[in-house]
């Protein structure tokens, strides 16, 4: 019986995926990504920077030809506005929504909250397996 336990226990740990062990640098974000599978959003250009307090932030450099995009935003306006850690590979972001102005003038939240993780360097999956779209690295 011992050795029974032993064996299925070097099965179990031997199959699993140890990538997912490694804890991920939130350093990882920083860079310019542009947006795919966004709907309204998609092709938009953000840059991801640290900040000197240790706080990440997002700011459009690039918009699309969408009228509402045109309408209610402006390049070097927040978009991301703070992502933290969740575990070893991951975060919670929060994009500020579009016309946030608007509602934040009826009391509504200008934010929304994904789950996101890495699907390699250059990827960022927003949602459940990218459910939401993603962010993929330009620079």
């Amino acid at each position: 019986m011992k050795y029974f336990i032993i064996a299925v226990s070097i099965m179990f740990f031997s199959s699993c995926d140890s990538s997912k062990l490694n804890e991920i640098p939130d350093s990882q974000f920083v860079g310019v990504w542009g947006l795919v599978d966004r709907g309204m959003f998609e092709n938009i250009e953000i840059e991801i920077v640290k900040e000197k307090n240790g706080n990440f932030s997002g700011v459009v450099k690039k918009l699309n030809d969408d009228k509402y995009v045109k309408m209610f935003m402006e390049v070097d306006d927040k978009f991301v506005t703070n992502i933290k850690r969740n575990s070893n590979f991951e975060f919670v972001m929060s994009e500020k929504k579009i016309a946030a102005p608007l509602f934040s003038a009826y009391g509504q939240s200008t934010t929304k909250e994904f789950k996101v993780t890495f699907d390699g360097k250059d990827k960022i999956l927003i949602g459940s397996n990218g459910a939401d779209g993603a962010y993929i690295r330009i620079k």
